[in-house]
């Protein structure tokens, strides 16, 4: 017991490591956790002008649906940083981001939010 306390922040910082995941599937994890958020927050879907076909909507406004999609601006560290709240249940998309959180990375992040409202600059 006590070596695998020993171990513990090593096995902690393995686990975590490997590739960063690319541009394309960062914005598309987003948009998916936007979307589940959409379906139980009137607000959410109401601040991104979404239509019926969320996942299609938010992928064709910013482009990430191919696989060389490069976020400019905002940039992918702004993007990363204002999608923590998206994730306050975990990295699994099973359940959708708590309607505060959505609304969170709406109002904190308004340059990462317009993007996923308005598109590529």
């Amino acid at each position: 017991m006590r070596r695998l306390i020993r171990w513990w922040p090593l096995v902690c910082l393995t686990a975590c490591s490997g590739p960063d995941a690319p541009d394309a599937a960062v914005c598309r994890d987003v948009v998916v956790r936007l979307c589940q958020a959409a379906a139980v927050c009137p607000g959410v879907a109401v601040q991104l002008d979404l239509g019926l076909a969320c996942d299609a909507s938010l992928l064709q406004r910013t482009g990430c649906e191919g696989e060389a999609f490069a976020f400019t601006s905002p940039t992918r560290e702004r993007v990363l940083a204002c999608r923590e709240p998206l994730l306050s249940w975990g990295m699994s998309t099973d359940l959708p981001p708590a309607c505060g959180d959505a609304t969170r990375f709406l109002t904190e992040c308004p340059d990462v939010a317009g993007f996923f409202r308005e598109g590529q600059p």
